[in-house]
This record gives C-alpha cells, sequence and structure tokens, in this order.
C-alpha cells in the first residue's frame, strides 16, 4: 500500500510528483492505520505484488520507495564513489542501493553499538560502515539522518561539481555553520531534496526486495506481536536497534514482557503526585468569587458623580468591579506589576508559525534589554515589568528583570504527542503561581497584567478555546505572527490532527494544558489563580492570556470575578473565550502583538478608574445640582 493520498488535481499529482501533493494525506500521520491489520484506502494506493516476496520483507517496500526517489534524480552510474551520513536501516538500503547500480558506497556511523549490529551486513554486502573517514572528493553524498552536523561533513566530503541528496530533514530549531554552505557555492554543487515516494518508486522496490531478499532480512532486528510492539517503543525511538516487524498474521507468538519494562510503564501511565500538588490544592482553597455585597453602594456612588449617568462608560464599569474585587468604595491601585511569561512550542515543527522558534529567545532577550514594546509601554505607564523563563530553549543568563521557573525546553510536538506529562503541567502551574505570590509578599501589587512571550503559542491558544468552547477550529484560529492562506490551513489541520489525536477533555483544565498546552499557557494560569486568591484584580491581554484565563476558570470558575479582558484581539479565538467567561474588552485598538501591550494599556485606565470613584466629587459634594 502506497501510504499516500494524493487528490490527483494539483498540479504536482498531474506533473506525476503526487508525492507533493497539495492535500497529501499520509496513512499514519494523518490518519489512522499505520499499525492496523486492515485498512480501507482507494484503489489506486494499491500496488500489486508480482514477485515471490516473503510478508514480511513488504514492510521494506515503503523504505526502499523513499530511497529510489533520490536515487532517480541523481542518476547514479557504475563506479561512482557515494558517501552515506547515517547507518540505520534506511542508510543502509540506500547502500545497498548504490550496490544495486554498481556504485561504491561507505557509510558513515558515529554509534559502535550500531556498526557492530550490522557486522553480518556488511560482511555480505562488502558494504564499508566505519565511524568516519579521512577520505574525500565523493561524487554524490546523502545525509540518511537528522544531525546537521552529518549534513555538513556531506558537503565537505564531495568534490567539485558534486551532488547532494538532503534525504534526511534535519533536527528540529538546530543551526548550521554558513561557512559550509558557502561550499555549495565555491564547489558548484548540485542540491536535490527527497521528500518520500511516489508510487512508481514503491512498484520499483517490489524488484529490488526480490534481488536483495537475503540482504535485507540482515536488517531485520526482529518480527514481534502486535502485543509485544508497547514495549518496544522505546528501543525504537532510541535509535539503536534496526529494523521491528509487526507480524498481524497470529504466527508470532507475544513474549512475556520483562518484570521492567513492566514497572516502568506502570509508573509512566501512572498521573503522579507530588508535594506540589498540595500546593496548588491549598491556593485554590482560598480562592473565593468577590463578594457582590458592595456593588449597589459603588454603583450608586459612581451614579451620582457630576456627569450624566453612564457619561464615562466603560471607566464606570472598571471603578464598579475594582470595588468590588477590593470591597471597598475607595479601591485604590498603588502598585502595578506585569508579568511576561515565556516558552517554547514543540508544535512549530508543522510549520505552523511565519517566524522561527528561535525568535522566542530573540524577544526574550528584547525584553531584558528594554528594547520591545511592553518595555516602552510599562515605562509610559509606571508599571513593574519581569520576565518569567518558563520553556524557553535556551540557557538565559541572570538579569534583574528575569525570573527563572522553566518546567523544560520547550513543549513536545503535541501533533503526534502530547505537550507536556501532568506532572510538568503541575509544575509550570504552581511555577507561575509562585512566581506571583513571591513578587506580592516582596512588594505587594494591586493590579496584575498577563503578557506572553512564545512562538507558536496562537496554535496552542486555538486548540484550547476550539476545545472548551466546542467550536470548530477554523472559527478560533487566526494568522498569529502572519501566516499566509496556506500557513492558516496547515495550522487549521494540525490543530484538528490534535484534538482528533489527544481528544482531551473539554471540562478538564488540566488536561486540556497537558495535552495541547504551552509552559507560558500554565505559567499565566498559575498566577491567575494566585492573584484571585489574594483578591488581585487581573488584566488579561490577547489571545493567549485569554486561553490562560479560560483554563484556570475551569479549574476554578469563582477567579472570574478577578478578571478583565484588556482590549479586542484580532484573533478570532479570543472573542469565543471571553464569551464563556462573561467577560467583555475594554478597548479595541486593532492589537496583535502580545506581550501585554493591550493589557497595560487597560491597567493604566483600571487606575484612571480607580482615582475617578475616589477623588471625583458628587452633586452634592460640589455644590451642582442634579437632573431633575
Amino acid at each position: 500500500v502506497w501510504p499516500g493520498q494524493s487528490c490527483g488535481r494539483c498540479r504536482y499529482c498531474r506533473n506525476n510528483r503526487e508525492n507533493l501533493c497539495e492535500e497529501m494525506k499520509i496513512i499514519g500521520f494523518h490518519s489512522d492505520g499505520g499499525f492496523s491489520d486492515r485498512i480501507t484506502v482507494p484503489q489506486g494506493s494499491l500496488i500489486p505484488v508480482e514477485q515471490d516476496i516473503r510478508p514480511q520483507l513488504l514492510c521494506f517496500a515503503e523504505p526502499v520507495g523513499c530511497v529510489l526517489n533520490p536515487f532517480s534524480a541523481a542518476k547514479v552510474q557504475p563506479g561512482e564513489t557515494i558517501i552515506i551520513y547515517g547507518g540505520g536501516v534506511v542508510g543502509m538500503i540506500a547502500a545497498l542501493a548504490c550496490h544495486d547500480l554498481g556504485a561504491v558506497a561507505l557509510v558513515i556511523e558515529n554509534n559502535a553499538e550500531k556498526i557492530a549490529r550490522l557486522k553480518h551486513f556488511s560482511a555480505e554486502t562488502g558494504i564499508e560502515i566505519c565511524k568516519d573517514t579521512r577520505a574525500g572528493d565523493f561524487d554524490l553524498a546523502i545525509n540518511t539522518c537528522d544531525s546537521p552536523m552529518a549534513l555538513g561533513l556531506c558537503i565537505t566530503k564531495l568534490c567539485k561539481g558534486g551532488r547532494l541528496c538532503y534525504f534526511s530533514g534535519l533536527e528540529k530549531n538546530s543551526k548550521m555553520d554558513t561557512n559550509l554552505l558557502n561550499l555549495i557555492h565555491y564547489k558548484e554543487l548540485r542540491v536535490f531534496g527527497s521528500y518520500g515516494p511516489r508510487k512508481e518508486h514503491m512498484a520499483m522496490a517490489l524488484p529490488f526486495i526480490a534481488r536483495q531478499a537475503g540482504k535485507l532480512s540482515l536488517l531485520i532486528e526482529k518480527i514481534i506481536a502486535p502485543e509485544d510492539a508497547p514495549g518496544l517503543m522505546q528501543d525504537v525511538l532510541s535509535a539503536r536497534p534496526l529494523k521491528y516487524i509487526i507480524d498481524f498474521s497470529g504466527t508470532t507468538k507475544p513474549t512475556q514482557r520483562p518484570a521492567a519494562i513492566k514497572e516502568k510503564t506502570m509508573k509512566a501511565d501512572a498521573q503522579p503526585h507530588s508535594a506540589r500538588t498540595h500546593s496548588l490544592d491549598t491556593i485554590l482553597a482560598s480562592i473565593q468569587a468577590p463578594d457582590e455585597t458592595i456593588r449597589p453602594a459603588a454603583t450608586q456612588k459612581i451614579d451620582f458623580k457630576t456627569k450624566p449617568l453612564g457619561a464615562l462608560g466603560k471607566i464606570e464599569h472598571l471603578a464598579i468591579r475594582l470595588s468590588v474585587i477590593q470591597n471597598s468604595l475607595n479601591p485604590t491601585v498603588d502598585r502595578k506589576q506585569m508579568f511576561v511569561f515565556a516558552g517554547d512550542h514543540g508544535v512549530t515543527e508543522e510549520g505552523v508559525s511565519a517566524f522561527p522558534s528561535s525568535v522566542t529567545e530573540q524577544m526574550v532577550l528584547n525584553f531584558l534589554s528594554g528594547g520591545a514594546a511592553i518595555n516602552v509601554f510599562c515605562k509610559q505607564y509606571n508599571i513593574d515589568l519581569a520576565v518569567v523563563d518558563m520553556g524557553v530553549r535556551a540557557d538565559l543568563d541572570d538579569h534583574p528583570l528575569l525570573i527563572k521557573q522553566k518546567v523544560r525546553k520547550g513543549t513536545r510536538n503535541f501533533a503526534v504527542e502530547r505537550a507536556m506529562i501532568r506532572e510538568e503541567t503541575m509544575q509550570a502551574i504552581e511555577n507561575g503561581a509562585q512566581t506571583f505570590l513571591e513578587m506580592k509578599a516582596e512588594k505587594g501589587c494591586d493590579l496584575v497584567g498577563m503578557g506572553e512571550m512564545g512562538i507558536g503559542n496562537t496554535t496552542a491558544a486555538s486548540a484550547i478555546i476550539s476545545c472548551v468552547a466546542g467550536l470548530p477550529v477554523a472559527e478560533v484560529s487566526g494568522r498569529g505572527t502572519g501566516i499566509d492562506d496556506k500557513g492558516l490551513e496547515r495550522k487549521i489541520e494540525v490543530i484538528e490532527k490534535a484534538l482528533t489525536l489527544h481528544k482531551p477533555n473539554p471540562e478538564d483544565g488540566l488536561e486540556i494544558l497537558s495535552k495541547i498546552g504551552g509552559f507560558e499557557i500554565a505559567g499565566m494560569c498559575g498566577a491567575i489563580l494566585a492573584a484571585a486568591s489574594t483578591r488581585t484584580c487581573i488584566v488579561l491581554d490577547g489571545l493567549i492570556s485569554t486561553a490562560a484565563g479560560l483554563i484556570a476558570s475551569l479549574i476554578c470558575p469563582e477567579i472570574k470575578g478577578y478578571l478583565i479582558s484588556g482590549h479586542t484581539s484580532v484573533e478570532t479565538g479570543q472573542q469565543a473565550a471571553l464569551k464563556m467567561m462573561g467577560l467583555g474588552p475594554v478597548i479595541d485598538l486593532d492589537f496583535r502583538l502580545g506581550e501585554g501591550t493591550g493589557a497595560a494599556i487597560t491597567m493604566d485606565l483600571v487606575e484612571l478608574a480607580c482615582r475617578v470613584m475616589r477623588e471625583m466629587a458628587s452633586f452634592e459634594e460640589a455644590g451642582v445640582d442634579e437632573k431633575n
């Protein structure tokens, strides 16, 4: 079965390049079926097997097809020298394909254990496998591993005019030396990419498998029963073993799982409960909804100011809200605090942002040096600023504005796995709570704003809001940092896939955060809960902090009375989340920056509202006649 399902209509399909289809759906990635014993697929995806091949060896058809794709483009000639970096199964198939074409292949693999596993394969095929080589001037180089260093070595080992096959994608968010890339220019190298197989390549793979059946068999680590697969996944992810084949025929009997593996799996499946959980429980137990008893008196006081009824619009609503929160007819804002919670997101691997994830670190450094918009806004409105590292991939140096609360260097890619394990979620929430409570105890705080920074976090926030609100992903997803139409389509597709994969309970805030959240979102959630526990007013910013507020309100509905929505974001999902919390934004300036910029403006308006409540005269105090 060719694992792709192409549209047959786009320009790539029409030009027989269906592996690049604009609407490609891959079994096991976009839809279930990668490990199914039976599946329904389009007839066009079926490839007839006319050769006499052992069924288990047909599992090599897809990886062999992947290798034959670049070899067709490279036009490998007999006698050419080829260097392959990466001695995994695919690398060895590539070497075997070179051998099949009469070329001479050298495989570089830095793992001695893997080289030892390939001893019999090397002896049978005559293919040399080693950890390094001084040889150079190769005609063709192929990277079959995700190491940037390996790709760089491919470039250095090529002769002038050589060909570079960019076969394997590189490790996410890694960097390369541009001096190496300049060698492509100086050597006049020809570079071509290769992405998956076309149907014709898998058809070509079948006679190859028939010819090389004995040698391919040496790449099989073990044929296993389906019941054995879960216990071997960690071994597979280590990249040490060769190829495991799952036999659904029933002829392969499951082995008894070792006690150590069973115990390890049970521990991994269990939801850990640490001492930190109790501290969150303590915070939650101390949260009470604002006492509404004072509202009529506060409303009367603002109504009797020297103005027409309701003439100050939202300022009046803010004044009443602060009176209720502080349980005082003379609310005050003596100290304002802005937190910018920062964290990286694994889901950026899916191409959901217009900017690389490295921008998260760069912007954090910009905050610390005073050059960002939020620095200017906080200076203008006399707001104290702190940047909280919840999960930035980089190791940040100490700085007076920086609070280090890192849980992990970025979340995992929630398109393929949980963003964080439950223990990390709890730690992130409690780190955020601790950040607020320590600041409150040390300096005091009457008003706190929630800002954020994290490339990819609009994807997480949109996923959260879609889940909780029960709305279609397309209705709550925007362009974030400025992605184009294709990028928006991709973003929606990724979120839909993640929600289908994880099926988070829309009423369980902790589960939602664990599966599709972000560390900075969890940190804001914790800070919101902690602020509410101290009867402190909280000003949300845009989409991301609103999603954090939504999660906090799921965990503890009583916090809603302490929330103020700072501004209207151009991100469509924000309005859905605000509606669920019964909130309306104070201002609308077409902002979509984040950082807490919209919240900062509203914090100043909140302070103004408190001053109006305290200092503006009533009709009686001013000796002004009221309206009849």
